[in-house]
């Protein structure tokens, strides 16, 4: 996946995202993705569909899958990291040597994009 496509899908995701109440985090290292919803549950499952239905996805698994008293990565529509040292230094902080989303226990998973939406929203 070029650069290019990758600005593509935040571009739209940012722009559909702002208009329903979604925000979110995403991350993406090689050909591996890993990303959060947060929103209304029914717009959020709606998206997940529309998510699976995408033929640029090969294989998608939840995570988890909860309900939350309010956003974590509310001043994301959606957020992005891309793989840098810093990407690598919290992967390892939450007990990880590689980039492989479907090996994150859900917790691994929130601290990862907890802590790559922290790190830019400092930036």
């Amino acid at each position: 996946m070029s650069l290019q496509d990758i600005q593509n899908i935040l571009a739209t995701a940012r722009d559909n995202n702002q208009g329903q109440g979604i925000c979110g985090m995403l991350s993406y290292e090689q050909s591996y993705f890993l990303q959060a919803l947060e929103g209304e549950r029914a717009v959020v499952n709606e998206l997940y569909l529309e998510i699976a239905e995408d033929p640029r996805h090969d294989y998608i698994e939840i995570l988890s899958y909860e309900e939350i008293d309010e956003p974590v990565f509310g001043n994301w529509q959606m957020g992005f990291a891309p793989a840098s040292d810093k990407f690598y230094e919290l992967l390892s902080s939450v007990g990880l040597s590689r980039f492989e989303p479907a090996q994150f226990s859900p917790q691994q998973a929130f601290e990862f994009l907890h802590g790559l939406s922290q790190l830019q929203s400092s930036e």
